[in-house]
């Protein structure tokens, strides 16, 4: 390469910019304290404090500090095991741990973990026992003192603790990064909800174990409480008089057992074993979460009716997934399965799905919902809950109403009608709660401004507030809590697990400010000065990958123009390596310096991908014909492929599924190629001119349009690690992180070679 690219770096003020407050705050503190109100306003966390009372110093995290587990508590308090649905829950030195590995990733401190009833002004002390000087503190609260002591932070129980090293942790990441000084000041905090949950359908978008790792990691730093998971389903079905192909369509089932009855189940692309469950389950105790397994029958059940065919309702008005309750074969079978898994789970809340099920059978599915309440109570002493269906089931029969229920739909299910007959209910009612990417009904983003302004859990209708036929006294000790559902019925191919995430997130930290504190932030701080700190912290929680979000000094992440071998000239310092005999070499033809890949070589990042919005480009000299499914770029998001395997054309590579652009890179000539993805599309840019942009069709039945699909940019590597790369020069790559367009491509491209397409 001939001419190198020269950053400006914006420099950034000096100074220690201390734990940020609420802005505009005017809470008040407890009238039962007695401490002076001094100088520190609230400090902003998210879910924002209940009570705070300023000091006038600051604390210090430093190389000194230690997080200091009381002896008393350290395996765990008396009222552990009543604040959590799951057997042998996480204690304070657990917790210690968890928090340990956050403060070394935010700060780059490694801290020490002690046990001892002594703590110095360093250190950070978990303790118990805040009930007995706080009796009207529920379960999960805490109080927070930060002194010139040191910190203290006093659970009722070993989760209530947690929660508080989430409020300290985010304080933390909003102070200076040289700082990290913290207001002295006294907290008294708690969630005005038990139940704070994140439902997801991991049945019809395969989802990796680690990415569920990652989903816990989010939601917990919010103070969710409870994860839920729908382990089958299937797209939304015809009636089999009109989908004649109804075995063929895709249907999700995510437990695989060695067990051969109850194996052929498990679907081929994704499904999780009995260890990895365990392990899964290990992982989010730690994190104050609960997990609710769900396997959802009589409906949503094609995973096992493609199996059966006998066992669906023998008629073309029924649909395929339709388990047919009559068929003395099915009640037995659904006994069994549960039988198989139960026991692979420490909650004592089993979802029994319950939803959509043939209206003219209401009786058959009320009385299939008790039978399966006093399965579960008299052979595994655990309880039961369904998604709310009684309206469009109509019958004689009574559902017990020991049967928790999660409402999602006014037209299935009426939640005053539910708590003033005795049932538990917890809200997650459409279309507000729920977050279904690429629908054409449900929200696509949820609307955060709007959770934030008008929703509570115990607003089911954010329309008509007001209304208490349709909306739940806040009072009301049959409300448990609401959260959000993350349904994943149009994904298909359409959206990416990056993209998912993305969606994900943005509706983790507002959800989690109205299920823990309500209205206390939203009644005094605008939604628009609430956002920006709440997506700083979005940015920065530890322990998270999938935001693919590189950190850069400036809007160039890399910038290779191999002149001083694989060197970054962007400034961010992010140097490839040279693999497998990948060479610098001489390129001519104005190019400069190039490297020599051959099908085992590469050039190896410090990088894995970046998610919209970016662009990526560089020059490429293939020689000659390339092996099928050769590539340019690689990463464990996807692949960047010079050819596929039926054709010498540019191809995308994401979750597996592959998307043909058309372009084909002439053999010994130079030629550049880039894409670039903003928050709507992928283009992809030929000799710097856009010439295609990435898409697919979904096939699904209410579907059948054409989609685009956001590329989750893989930059791990340049050809690739298994020894499948594109054979020959490779010259001027770039990553930005942000989308372009073609003029300015064009002005990059030229910069990087004195030479012309």
């Amino acid at each position: 390469m001939r001419f190198g690219i020269v950053f400006l770096a914006a420099t950034a003020a000096v100074g220690i910019v201390n734990a940020t407050p609420v802005p505009s705050s005017t809470q008040e503190v407890s009238p039962s304290s007695t401490r002076k109100c001094h100088t520190h306003p609230t400090p902003f966390v998210v879910p924002g404090l209940q009570e705070w009372e300023g000091g006038s110093g600051y604390w210090k995290l430093n190389p000194a500090t230690r997080i200091v587990v009381d002896p008393a508590y350290a395996e765990g308090g008396a009222l552990d095991a009543e604040s959590t649905l799951m057997r042998n829950p996480s204690n304070l030195k657990q917790f210690a741990a968890s928090f340990q590995s956050d403060i070394s990733e935010v700060s780059g401190i490694n801290v020490e973990v002690a046990v001892s009833k002594n703590y110095g002004p360093h250190d950070i002390f978990l303790t118990l026992g805040a009930d007995s000087k706080d009796p009207e503190l529920n379960h999960e609260g805490y109080l927070l003192d930060i002194t010139k002591k040191g910190i203290s932070i006093q659970g009722v129980t070993s989760r209530g603790a947690f929660w508080g090293t989430r409020s300290v942790l985010q304080m933390l990441i909003l102070a200076d990064e040289k700082g990290y000084a913290l207001p002295h000041g006294h907290a008294r905090d708690f969630p005005n909800y038990h139940e704070r949950k994140f439902m997801q359908d991991i049945a019809r978008k395969p989802i990796p174990m680690t990415d569920l790792h990652e989903y816990a990691t989010l939601t917990s730093f919010y103070k969710f409480n409870t994860l839920h998971h729908h382990y089958n389903d299937n797209p939304g079905m015809q009636v089999k008089g009109i989908l004649h192909d109804w075995q063929n369509q895709y249907a999700g089932f995510r437990l695989r057992t060695d067990n051969p009855e109850y194996s052929m189940y498990a679907s081929n692309d994704t499904s999780y074993t009995k260890q990895e469950m365990r392990e899964f389950q290990d992982f989010i105790k730690a994190r104050g979460m609960d997990l609710i397994p769900e396997i959802d029958t009589p409906a949503h059940s094609l995973c096992f009716t493609k199996f059966h065919p006998d066992w669906t309702i023998q008629n073309d008005t029924a649909r395929g997934d339709w388990l047919d309750l009559g068929n003395p074969a099915v009640q037995p079978f659904l006994e069994g399965l549960w039988t198989e898994f139960v026991d692979w789970f420490d909650s004592s809340s089993i979802s029994i799905g319950a939803d959509e099920y043939d209206p003219t059978k209401g009786d058959l599915a009320r009385s299939f919902v008790n039978s399966m309440h006093d399965f579960f109570a008299k052979n595994f002493n655990r309880s039961i809950r369904m998604w709310g269906s009684d309206v469009r089931l109509p019958g004689t029969i009574e559902i017990n109403n020991n049967v928790h229920i999660d409402m999602w739909d006014f037209t299935y299910s009426q939640p005053v009608t539910d708590t003033n007959k005795g049932f538990k209910v917890c809200n997650l009612n459409a279309p507000n709660s729920y977050l279904v990417p690429r629908s054409q009904s449900y929200e696509d983003f949820i609307d955060a401004q709007k959770i934030y302004e008008l929703w509570e859990p115990w607003v089911f209708d954010i329309i008509d507030r007001g209304n208490m036929s349709r909306n739940v006294d806040p009072k009301n000790p049959n409300l448990t809590g609401g959260g959000f559902a993350n349904w994943n019925d149009f994904l298909s191919e359409s959206v990416t697990r990056v993209e998912l995430y993305d969606r994900v997130s943005r509706a983790a930290d507002v959800f989690g400010e109205k299920l823990w504190a309500g209205t206390k932030n939203s009644d005094h701080i605008s939604y628009d000065k609430w956002a920006p700190l709440a997506k700083k912290l979005r940015e920065n929680i530890p322990g998270i990958t999938l935001r693919r979000r590189p950190k850069s000094n400036n809007q160039f992440v890399i910038s290779y123009d191999f002149e001083d071998g694989v060197k970054d000239a962007s400034g961010n310092g992010y140097d490839g390596q040279l693999q497998n005999g990948a060479s610098v070499v001489q390129a001519g033809e104005g190019h400069g310096n190039a490297v020599q890949l051959t099908s085992k070589s590469f050039i190896k990042t410090p990088l894995e991908s970046i998610s919209y919005p970016y662009a990526v480009g560089m020059w490429i000299k293939p020689s000659g014909e390339q092996q099928p499914n050769a590539v340019i770029l690689e990463s464990g998001d996807g692949r960047l492929l010079i050819s596929n395997s039926t054709a010498q054309t540019i191809t995308f590579e994401q979750d597996g599924n592959q998307y043909d652009t058309q372009i084909n890179l002439p053999p010994n000539e130079w030629s550049h190629i880039a894409f670039s993805a903003d928050s709507k599309q992928t283009s992809v840019f030929f000799n710097m001119r856009r010439q295609a942009i990435v898409n697919y069709y979904n096939p699904r039945w209410d579907s059948l349009r054409n989609e685009t699909l956001l590329v989750t940019a893989p930059i791990s590597s340049i050809g690739s690690p298994s020894g499948n790369s594109m054979e020959g020069l490779v010259d001027g790559f770039f990553v930005m992180d942000r989308a372009s367009y073609g003029g300015e491509m064009a002005f990059i491209g030229k910069r990087y070679a004195n030479a012309l397409p």
